[in-house]
Order: structure tokens, then C-alpha cells, then sequence
């Protein structure tokens, strides 16, 4: 038998190649495919991820400036407490959670200069503080926020102006002003002779311009401390209304001295809590207070409390003790008023309190004192004698005062006061004020406050100077040459009203002494004083340039109408005028600062009361060392975001 040979063709081993090359092919194509698959896949779920950690990383950095703005408002009344910052609460921000949210303090307070913004150079007490915020999606996805923050609380006296509203100077005779000034407000400038020598800051606009009609002196001066030059302030926020514009304006001319909203100057929050007025700094004791307002109010802060209570009128016998012997007396009239007071009361917690003999030498009651020509009054007034409070101090540290507020308690009417009181009160009103006398030398650091009118008569604060402050509804300084019985209505005057203002009805012989040529301001005498000074004052009603304003740009509404603005903030009652046409000076040294409207010295300026001084202003530069700021000075607080960074 023979054997076949079976012969394989070439062309079939290509084949089964080709056939294993192909899948080898497909398996290598599949596997990219996969692969770009499982790849994309992943794209779009790390997408996904990073659009969710993305929307909560946005809602945890929104979370830390909702902390941010909650911190603003807690130092309000100047002091950062810890129960404010664990009482913060998270923005409601749909639909995210926020599983951490908390601002906590880092470290002690320290006193530190501010070394940059429109307050670089003041210094504050800083407290750091760290804000956590965590967001939470509903899916799960978390991000987070640190944010480091300064808590600044800035003695309001480190500045030489401070006003809480519109902010006008249109001085007359020549006011040199050294200090920082500031408005929460609008400022005004126009004036033939004023120099600015430190920073001028406003959240809103400064105008070369009067706000009550339209008159634009070029004698408005703001030094450059590069050039070391005084520059005329000759744009302003109308001319240059654009932010960079004038904000190079401003580099240009003063260095940046004149910063305004163009440089997005902050409002600096006024110590009190959100919600109570700025009016509240000066204002009594009140149950209602909460602990907020208890820790900025001079009246919680006083370690001397006098409560005048005017509807409580006794014979002073009963108000200060001792004989009561009236021989020098009438029984009616002027001097028969004399032996009737109000009730006082001093309130001195854990202090002694002055006998009542010895409280009738530190204070004296007078009805109808004198005649205020700017209020158009008689004004009844409480002295307090500084040197006598001070003799009665002597070296005993538990009858040293620091903080005096004094309390008026006005009654429904007068109709139950004694006849005599009565006959005298020619305006048929009663008009409190405090008035402080011989206090050329204060024996302390010494601060007094009330929510009426305050009166320095004389020098204050002249020798061995002291920190010092004044507060009240508004301020008024009568010179070294103020005399009562020259400001007053003749003795006939009050006889002939006897008995006419029993109804409340004022006396005419009274209204005819106040409007005729009887009655003339005395000539005033050189005069000093040195304090920090929180007062109201008495704006001009609207600016000509709005709509609505019924002032028309003219004149016309000048008289009772402009404010008296900052260099009638201390007001005035006399002839600052020699009788050779020169002008008498008044000195001050101090901080002006206005956080609020007058609310009862309401008379308006008008110019023919009183004859102006030469004013010889100055910023008190010992205000700058925290250690010399008066007793019970406010704060205003300031917060600033110094860094953030992601929480992991």
C-alpha cells in the first residue's frame, strides 16, 4: 500500500494568522475602550466632585463672612465678649448644612497701631479671632473656610473730629486744626482761613461747598506731609466724581489725606449695641438697660450719681442740713426763691458720700441763673464747684471721683411750686444745665456727663493737666469774665412779673427785655480749656443741592438756618471781641466729637447772640497713649480680614 504525502497550502496558514492577528486586534481595541471609558467615566464623576466641593466651598466662605458681619455688630459697644462670639448663628443658605461654624478668640487683647487703611497710625485694642465654617451638600459633599480676623476697638478721642453725621466748617476768623477728622457722614468745607494738618476720612462725599446756600472759599488748606506743604482743597466729590479720578486727585494734592468713599472708607460703628442710639451714651439710668448698654452709658460707668429731682422742691434746710436761718431772706420774689432746691440725691456704690452740708459746698441751686441768648432761656442751673470737690476729697481714696453724672428729673408742672420759685421763672419753664466752676486745676482724671445742657465757665484744666472729658446734650463755654448778673433781667423786671407766670404764662416784660436793645452778649476774656468733648450739636436741616431742600443755593436761608457747624460745636454766649476790633482767644486742647443731635439744646445758631473767637484748636496728643485717655472713654470698633484658607 502506498502512502498519500497531504501537501498544506501557504495561503491557508495566512488565513488562521490573519484570524488571530484580528482578535489579538479587537481584544487590544476593546481594552481601549474600556480603558477611554472607565477614563471618561471618571472625568465626569471627578467633575461632578469638583462641582460639588466647589458650590460648598462658596457656601463655607459665605458662612465666614455672615460671621464676619456678626462680629461687626458684637463690637458695637466697643468690647468683644465671649458669649457674643458663641452666640453667632450660620446663614441660611439652601441646601447646604453647616456642621461647624465657630469664631473663637486667639490669645489676650493687645494695644497695637494700626498700620495701614484710612486709621493707620491710631492705635486700638485688637483682639484676633478665628472664624471656622464647614458646608455640607445634601449629598454629602464638605468644604470648608478659616478665616483670621482683627476685632479693633479705637479710643473715639484719638481723633480731633468725630462726627456720626454731616460734618460742616465754614469757620470765620482763622481755625488752624490739628488732628484727625472724621464723619460717618458728608463733609462740607468752605472758609477764607483753615488749615487741616492730619488725615480727613468720610464713607460718603466731601464738598468744596456750604451745605445750607452755595459759597465756595478757596482758604481751605490740608497738608501734604510729603511736599510739607499746606495745599488748597479746591475739587471735591461734584467735581471729581469718579473713584479713581479722585482718588489720584487726592494722592496728587495731599498724599491721600483726603480719603472719602472713593477710597471705600469704612463707617465706624459707635459703642452701643445694634438697635440703640447713639443719644443713649449720655443718657440716665435705666432699669431697662440691658448689660450692653450698662457697660458704654457714662451713667452706669459714674462712681458719683447725682439725681436732681426738680419735681421734688424742698426748703433747703431739708436739702443740705444745718440751720435754716433765713433772716437775709424776703419772703417772696427773687431772693425768697433762694432758700427753695430741688431734691439731690448722691448715689456713690462702695464710696462715701458727702454729708449734706458737704454736699450743699460742692453744688449750689440757682434759679433763673442767667440768660442763654442762644437757647432764648433762663437757664436753672446746678454749679459744681471742682476746687471744693476736691477739698472735700483730700487724700481719702474713697471719696476720689472719676466718672460724675448728674441726673435731672424735670416735673409735669409748675403749678405746685412755691410762689417765689414761680415769679421767677420769667419763661414759665424749667431749664436745667450743669455748670462747673474753678476747675482750672482738676485734682484727678476727671469726666462729667449729662443728657442736658453743660456749661464750663472759666479755665478747665489749664494747670497740671489731667485727662478730662465732657459729655452732655451740648456744651457751652463762658469765659474768664462771665458774669451771672450781667446776663440776667433787671431786678424791676422780676417785680413786675410777680404773680403773672403762676399759669404758665411767660412774662411780657420779660419777652420785651429778651427782643429789645436791653439786653446785650458782655465782652468775653481769654480762656482755656482742656478736655475731650462728647456733645450733640444742631445740623442744618437739608443740603441746597438736593431735591426738595427748600434752601435755593442763595443766602436766603441763612439765618437759623446753618448749623453753626464744627467751630460752633463749643458754643458761645459772649463778645469775643476787644474794643479795638481784635479778636479775644479761646484755647482748646481735646477731641470734638458729636455722635448725635442735640435733643435739648435746640436753639439755632444765628450769629447775633454772640461774637466769635479766634480759635486756637488743637488735637490733645496725650490722647494718643492709651494710659492718658479720660475715664470712661467710648470705643468704636472696626473688624478687618487679614487671611483666609481652605479648612481640610
Amino acid at each position: 500500500m502506498k502512502l498519500s504525502k497531504t501537501i498544506r497550502s501557504p495561503a491557508a496558514g495566512r488565513s488562521g494568522l490573519a484570524l488571530v492577528t484580528t482578535i489579538i486586534v479587537l481584544a487590544v481595541i476593546g481594552l481601549i475602550v474600556a480603558a477611554m471609558g472607565t477614563a471618561a467615566l471618571s472625568s465626569v464623576r471627578a467633575s461632578a466632585m469638583e462641582y460639588h466641593e466647589g458650590r460648598a466651598f462658596f457656601a463655607a466662605e459665605a458662612g465666614g463672612e455672615a460671621a464676619l458681619a456678626q462680629l461687626k455688630l458684637a463690637l458695637q459697644d466697643g468690647f468683644l465678649a465671649d458669649d457674643e462670639l458663641a452666640d453667632m448663628t450660620p446663614p441660611v443658605l439652601e441646601p447646604f448644612a453647616f456642621d461647624s461654624f465657630a469664631a473663637g478668640k486667639v490669645g489676650a487683647p493687645v494695644v497695637e497701631t494700626i498700620t495701614d487703611g484710612p486709621y493707620e497710625g491710631l492705635y486700638a485694642l485688637t483682639q484676633n479671632v478665628e472664624i471656622v465654617s464647614m458646608a455640607t451638600d445634601p449629598g454629602g459633599t464638605t468644604s470648608g473656610v478659616i478665616l483670621d480676623a482683627k476685632a479693633q476697638a479705637i479710643p473715639i478721642f484719638q481723633f480731633g473730629v468725630f462726627f456720626e453725621e454731616d460734618l460742616e466748617a465754614t469757620n470765620g476768623p482763622p481755625m488752624d486744626f490739628v488732628g484727625r477728622v472724621h464723619s460717618n457722614g458728608n463733609i462740607y468745607l468752605s472758609s477764607n482761613n483753615a488749615w487741616y494738618m492730619d488725615m480727613i476720612t468720610t464713607p460718603n462725599k466731601a464738598f468744596h461747598d456750604r451745605k445750607d446756600f452755595h459759597q465756595v472759599y478757596d482758604g481751605v488748606f490740608i497738608f501734604n506731609p510729603v511736599t510739607h506743604d499746606s495745599v488748597p482743597f479746591n475739587f471735591d466729590s461734584r467735581t471729581i466724581p469718579g473713584a479713581e479720578a479722585f482718588k489720584a486727585q487726592s494722592e496728587l494734592q495731599f498724599a491721600g489725606r483726603l480719603r472719602t468713599d472713593a477710597f471705600d472708607v469704612d463707617s465706624l460703628n459707635l459703642p452701643l449695641p445694634d438697635g440703640v442710639p447713639p443719644y443713649e451714651l449720655i443718657g440716665p439710668r435705666e432699669d431697662t438697660d440691658g448689660p450692653a448698654e450698662r457697660s458704654v452709658k457714662f451713667a452706669w460707668n459714674a462712681d458719683t450719681y447725682l439725681i436732681v429731682d426738680l419735681g421734688h422742691i424742698m426748703n433747703r434746710y431739708g436739702v443740705c442740713g444745718g440751720d435754716d436761718d433765713d433772716d437775709d431772706d424776703e419772703d417772696q420774689g427773687w431772693a425768697g426763691a433762694v432758700k427753695w432746691w430741688p431734691d439731690i440725691t448722691v448715689v456713690r456704690d462702695g464710696k462715701i458720700v458727702p454729708s449734706k452740708s458737704a454736699l450743699c459746698d460742692i453744688v449750689t441751686w440757682e434759679w433763673s441763673a442767667f440768660y442763654d441768648g442762644r437757647e432764648e432761656e433762663l437757664k436753672d442751673v446746678l454749679t459744681l464747684d471742682i476746687q471744693r470737690l476736691d477739698n472735700w476729697v483730700g487724700n481719702d481714696p474713697d471719696r476720689v471721683a472719676e466718672i460724675v453724672y448728674v441726673e435731672f428729673r424735670l416735673p409735669a408742672t409748675i403749678d405746685g411750686y412755691p410762689s417765689e420759685v414761680r415769679d421767677i421763672l420769667l419763661d414759665a419753664t424749667v431749664d436745667p444745665a450743669l455748670r462747673l466752676v474753678d476747675g482750672e486745676e482738676l485734682p484727678n482724671r476727671l469726666t462729667f456727663a449729662t443728657d442736658w445742657p453743660l456749661y464750663v465757665e472759666g479755665d478747665y484744666n489749664k494747670t497740671h493737666k489731667q485727662p478730662a472729658a465732657l459729655a452732655s446734650d451740648g456744651l457751652t463755654v463762658l469765659s474768664r469774665k462771665w458774669k451771672d448778673q450781667e446776663n440776667i433781667p433787671a431786678d424791676n423786671i422780676f417785680d413786675n412779673c410777680d404773680g403773672l407766670v403762676a399759669q404758665d404764662m411767660p412774662c411780657v416784660f420779660f419777652e420785651s427785655w429778651v427782643s429789645g436793645d436791653v439786653w446785650n452778649y458782655r465782652r468775653a476774656g481769654e480762656t482755656w480749656v482742656n478736655a475731650g468733648v462728647i456733645a450733640g450739636h444742631w445740623p442744618t436741616p437739608c443740603d441746597h443741592h438736593d431735591v426738595g431742600c427748600p434752601a435755593d443755593g442763595t443766602s436766603a436761608f441763612y439765618q437759623d438756618w446753618y448749623g453753626g457747624g464744627i467751630e460752633n460745636f463749643p458754643r458761645f454766649l459772649e463778645n469775643w471781641r476787644e474794643s479795638d476790633g481784635s479778636k479775644v482767644v479761646f484755647h482748646y486742647s481735646g477731641a470734638l466729637i458729636s455722635p448725635f443731635t442735640s435733643q435739648k439744646t435746640t436753639g439755632t445758631w444765628n450769629g447775633t447772640y454772640y461774637r466769635p473767637p479766634q480759635r486756637d484748636w488743637w488735637f490733645d496728643t496725650d490722647f494718643r497713649n492709651p494710659e492718658l485717655l479720660p475715664p470712661g472713654t467710648p470705643n468704636v470698633g472696626s473688624v478687618i480680614r487679614t487671611a483666609m484658607r481652605e479648612a481640610f
